[in-house]
């Protein structure tokens, strides 16, 4: 079973990191741990610093 760990973020880029070396990458119980950023809209690195942490990325629309 995969553990999928959804962070919404916006503007985030200056503490994402951080909180992402905070989040488990192995957890008892689960086959895989994912990581999910759901940005909304984010003017600065946001994405960047997602991709670069090897975490996967997507971006809200308005509805």
């Amino acid at each position: 079973m995969k553990l999928i760990i959804q962070i919404p973020c916006f503007n985030e880029a200056e503490t994402l990191s951080t909180t992402l070396s905070d989040l488990p990458r192995v957890m008892a119980g689960f086959d895989s741990v994912e990581w999910l950023i759901i940005d909304d809209g984010s003017q600065d690195n946001t994405a960047e610093i997602a991709r670069l942490c090897g975490v996967s990325y997507g971006k809200s629309r308005a509805c």
